[in-house]
Order: structure tokens, then sequence, then C-alpha cells
């Protein structure tokens, strides 16, 4: 199968009909030289956008009004001149164009409203089609038109999420089915099948023509994600940072789960200021080399977005940018090819989910919680879900609410039995219907919910480790804890207590809550050699109320219960640090690559803070675990040798003063 290149762009032309000279300014050879000078080498190119219009000269689909040339194959012939692979994009579930045209194939909710901008709005907004419709057909007509004009490196499938449809003719199709379409849930399971059907028709006619041309369908990066893999090439986590709905923890998160189905994946950010179509918004250089840092030290390669003129010409400034760190990307790509990202934990995405939304990756707050305090603590660590392979993990770790049907109860209990070790919290694994957790190597006995939100912690001398928390002082978690006892032989840690009362209209104190009350005579957490409990929820209470103390104490313990972590970092939360490894190839040595990544947001009065600004970081060391001393230290590209120690088991690395990404090698 087509390996992925590291260096890829995704040109969006999304181009109404009100655009006048379409392709009008195009010169093959420049479009071509552009792109090459900025060292990319693939681009996602469009042969129909969202508006429905198709940039070269179709039967099936309708050519853009105004298109003055075959802009798609002029830019493939150009592209393949210079070996810059080209996957041809495709307009899916969004066609303006077909839905009018085709009103019976548009989808409509709940309410029975079609799925489309509001009229006489200007907001943003697409009609949806459905994939089980005669739509499918005409789609899949003019991907084969496609396949017989051109040769296509891969075809890349845009806005493919399962949503559910209630148009009089989806109805039948469920009646058919004998789908209830009163049930939310088997609604919910018919809409997923119809894509799966939709998937496996269309990567067979891609393959059925070309076995080596990638597929990619876009809008499938979710925690079920390992449904709809079987029909792709690869995984692309869209991820525009400055984005709402994104942000700078999505891409770090999602991530880790997309890179263990063992396909080839990469990260897409985007050149704009904010969104796709956002023209004359475009980054630093500071901000790309950060954003294009963070996907590589997750395993991925890269893939920046950006938007083409309606008159076929690129923007110079655009890159230079992405030149500037592509020639960088290109510099590294000999610490990077076959790298295998390397993780010490598997955090579960447990049975339980609500599958029933659509858009980008969104975990449930127990489980960013969990994401986002391992990333600050410099733990390697995986998303995975249910069925996953577990033996190669020194820990599982279940999120604070995860629920455990019979097949990942037995999975587990197999994982303990082999000497492995879980990390829980909250109600994870508690049978409601029994008050009994599901495992019994849980070292504790549940009670209760806490009687008050918030209660108090108070921290043991191990929970508090050589952090700044207190052991006079009790920390308010604002979110439910629970009250457990300890079996025999597990080690209980700190104190946990109650609120005087909790605030209610006619009971109340002060601007917030009470302050503490009397000790719930209960423990914050619970361990044994292989189980770490705990009882106040810290994961989903750090996610909901950034609260430093959360991580401290969970840190300490995990420390503690976890003593051969991979990575032992010294520095600052908003520094990440990543392992990956490359086996012995080709002349090339074993060694291990560490991706360090400073994250340097700018104070500001938006829901994103920009990383638009960075300034070269002192003082960060690392500990890496290792079974001999290495040949030498020295870092990416530059080859400067680093100063190291090695003893315990563990390389002791101090950097140099270092930007936004750096790159470590031990060999």
């Amino acid at each position: 199968m087509t390996k992925l290149r590291f260096r890829q762009v995704h040109l969006d032309f999304h181009t109404s009909e009100w655009c006048e000279n379409v392709g009008g300014d195009f010169n093959a050879d420049e479009f071509a030289a552009t792109l090459d000078d900025a060292r990319v080498n693939s681009i996602n190119i469009f042969a129909k956008c969202h508006h429905g219009y198709s940039y070269y000269p179709t039967k099936v689909g309708t050519p853009h009004p105004n298109l003055k040339c075959d802009l798609l194959g002029e830019q493939i012939e150009a592209l393949h001149k210079r070996d810059i692979k080209c996957p041809v994009y495709v307009s899916i579930m969004w066609d303006e164009l077909a839905g009018k045209t085709h009103p019976e194939w548009v989808m409509v909710d709940k309410e029975g409203k079609a799925i489309t901008r509001p009229p006489l709005s200007n907001i943003w907004g697409w009609t949806t089609m459905d994939v089980s419709s005669g739509y499918a057909d005409y789609v899949q007509a003019q991907v084969e038109e496609l396949m017989s004009l051109y040769t296509l490196d891969g075809l890349w499938f845009d806005i493919c999420f399962p949503l559910p449809n209630y148009s009089m003719w989806a109805k039948e199709q469920m009646r058919l089915a004998n789908v209830h379409v009163e049930d939310d849930g088997a609604v919910w399971a018919f809409s997923r099948k119809k894509q799966t059907d939709f998937f496996k028709r269309l990567t067979k006619v891609v393959h059925d023509r070309s076995p080596e041309a990638t597929i990619y369908y876009n809008g499938t990066i979710q925690a079920d994600m390992r449904r709809v893999a079987p029909y792709m090439t690869h995984l692309e986590v869209e991820s525009l940072p400055t984005t709402t709905g994104w942000g700078y923890l999505h891409y770090p998160i999602a991530a880790r789960q997309a890179r263990t189905y063992g396909l080839d994946f990469l990260g897409m950010n985007g050149r704009f200021h904010g969104s796709w179509g956002d023209f004359g918004g475009l980054k630093t250089h500071d901000q790309l080399d950060y954003e294009c840092g963070t996907i590589l030290a997750a395993g991925g390669k890269i893939c920046v977005g950006d938007q083409l003129h309606p008159s076929g010409k690129l923007d110079a400034a655009v890159y230079r940018l992405i030149g500037h760190t592509f020639k960088r990307v290109e510099a590294l790509e000999p610490w990077l090819e076959d790298a295998k990202f390397t993780a010490e934990i598997a955090l579960i995405v447990a049975n339980g989910l609500d599958k029933r939304r659509v858009g980008n990756a969104e975990y449930p707050t127990d489980l960013e919680g969990a994401a986002q305090a391992l990333l600050e603590m410099g733990c390697q660590f995986d998303i995975v879900d249910a069925e996953a392979e577990l033996s190669g993990y020194q820990a599982v770790m279940l999120p604070d609410g995860a629920v455990l049907d019979e097949a990942l109860v037995s999975k587990l209990n197999g994982y303990l039995a082999n000497g492995g070790r879980l990390i829980l919290s909250g109600t994870a694994g508690l049978d409601a219907s029994t008050g009994q957790f599901q495992l019994a190597q849980i070292p504790v006995r549940y009670v209760e919910a806490a009687p008050t939100v918030p209660s108090y912690l108070r921290p043991t001398a191990e929970m508090i480790g050589s952090s700044e928390l207190a052991d006079d002082y009790d920390y308010a978690f604002y979110v439910q804890a629970h009250v457990v006892q300890a079996v025999d032989g597990a080690v209980s840690h700190g104190v946990l207590s109650r609120a005087l009362f909790n605030r209610t209209w006619e009971h109340f104190m002060g601007h917030q809550h009470a302050p503490v009350g009397e000790s719930l005579n209960a423990p914050i957490a619970v361990s044994n050699d292989q189980v770490l409990y705990f009882a106040a929820p810290l994961f989903s209470g750090f996610k909901q109320a950034d609260y430093w103390s959360y991580r401290e104490m969970a840190r300490n313990l995990l420390d503690a219960f976890l003593p051969a972590r991979l990575i032992k970092p010294q520095g600052p939360g908003w520094t990440e640090f990543a392992l990956t490894r490359q086996a012995q190839a080709d002349g090339r040595p074993e060694r291990s690559v560490v991706h360090v990544i400073c994250y340097h947001p700018r104070r500001s009065l938006q829901a994103i803070p920009h990383v638009d600004q960075s300034w070269s970081t002192a003082g960060l060391a690392f500990s890496l675990k290792a079974e001999t001393a290495p040949r030498r230290v020295y870092l990416a590209p530059e080859g400067e040798d680093v100063a190291f120690t090695f003893n315990d088991g563990y390389v002791h690395v101090t950097l140099p003063s270092v930007g936004s990404h750096t790159v470590v090698v031990v060999e």
C-alpha cells in the first residue's frame, strides 16, 4: 500500500457560482513550482466541492459555470511531472447543487426540517445529502468518471459522518428494515450501517480500478473509528487548533487513538488565522512550527490546510510560510521515517459512550481530563477502544465513569492475571445495580457518593512529594467525590472530608460554598501492587476545574505506582515530551527520538489563546529509561551533541535552550 508523505497540503476550493474567471489565471508550471519550492510533496486537489460544482469537463456532474480550463487535469499533469502526489477531493454529504436539483436526496432532521443553511441567511452551512439515496449512484458515477479520465493517486472523500435522516423516503427505508423510527438508538445504528455500506461500496469501486490508490473518508475520527477503519488506507486527524471546536488539545488527544489501528496517519492543521475559508488569515512561523511539531510528536505526518483563490493562483506568502516549516520537516525525516510511537499507559474509551453526534472527535470529560493530565505529566499513553490488545502496556487506565461490558471485564481480568496494572477512579467499573465493582482486584468497597459538593481533600505525604501541596490544608474538590473503604492489605492515601453543608436557595454561606466540615473517615485514593483507585475523580475534576492540586496529587501517586516510567520529564506542564523509536535498518542504528514541544500562548480575551510567538526555553531536562548507556545523544537535524549521564537504568539529559519544537536523539 502507498505510504503517506510527511509534507502535505489540503487545497480547499469551495467556489460558488458567483465567482467569475474560475481558473482563469492558473499557470500549471508556476503552480507546481510554487509547491515544489515549498517542499510540498503531496496535495489534495478538487474535483467537486460543497457548492456541487466540478473543476474538470465532467459529463456526470456539473462543471463550474465560469470554469476557464480543465483545472483538475492540468493540476494533475503538472504535479506528477514534479513527483508531487495529488489525491483528488470529492465532497460527499454536502452538495448545494444536487440538493437544489434533487430535493428527494436531501436529509431531513427529526423536526422535519431539511438539513441545510437557513433560508435568507448568510451564516455558514450546507445542504446535506443522504448516501443511501439515489445520490450514492451519482457520487459513484462521478468517481468512476474521474478514474477513467485521469491517473489518480488517491481519493479524498469529505463530509462522511453518520447522520439520521427522517425524510419520507428514509422513513420508508427504516420501515422496510424493521427499524422503529421512535427508537433513537435504533435510528442512529441504522445511520451508521448506511454509512459503512456506502464506504464498502465506494472503496471497492476505487480499489477495483486502482489497488494502490489512497482512500480517506473525512468525518470519521470518532471514538468508534475502528468500525470504519477497514474502508480506508490511512487516517487523518483534522484539527485546526485556532478554531473553537478544536483548540490546542484536540489533536494531541485524538491522535493518540487514531495511531493505534495499524494505519498510516496524519494531522491536518491550517495556515489560516481562524478556520477554513479564512482568506487573508495567515499564521506566523512560530505558530506553524509549533503546530507541526505537535503532529510529529504524536507520530503523525503533516497536512497544512490552504484555500486556492478562485482565479487558480496560489498565494506566494502562504507557501513561503509553509516552505519555512516544511524545509525543517524535510531535514527531520531521517528521524521520523518508520518511527514508532511508544506508550506505557492505555487509556480506554470504554463502552457507554453516546455516539449520536457529528463533527470532531469529542470524548467524555473524564477521558479528556485524564488525557490532559497525562500529557502535562509527561506520561506516554495511547487512547484505545475496548477491542484493543492490552498486553504491551505497563498499565491500563479507566476514565472516571467508564462502563464495562462482560467482554471488557473478561479482558481486564486476563490482563491483571498476567501482571498488568490498573488505574481507575470514581464509578469506573461500578455495577450500579449491585453497588459492587465489577473487578474483584479493585481494593475498595463502595459506600456512597460523598454527601456534599464540594468535598475536601487533605493530602498525605506520598501525595505531596516535592510539590507545593500542603499537609495542613483541605483542597476543595469541586465535583462529585465518592466514599469508599479500603480492603485489608490495601494502602489508603489522603483524607476525604465533607463541606459543612450543600448550598441551596435557603441554606447557603458566602459567595460560593461552605467550608470544610467533618472528616468522612474515607481515603482520597487506595492502592495495592496492581491497582490504583481514586475516590475523588481527579481527572474529570481537572478537566472541569483546572485545579493544579488535582494534577499534583495524581502525579505523585502515579509516580509511586509506576516507578519505571519511560520518560521522567523535568519541566512545566506546558512542555510536552513524546517518545518514538526507530529500529535498526539500512545503516541506521537503533535509536529513541524524544520530541520536546513548548506551548507558548499569549494572554488573550479570545476563547482560544494564540501561539503566534515563541521564545527559547531554558532549564528543561528528562530521564529516558534504557537498558544500556547510549553511544550518543544529539539534537536533530542540527547534529549538536548534548551531554548526558547514565545511571539507575536511565539516560539523564539536560537540554540547552530550546524553541517550540526540539528533537532529541538517543542513539
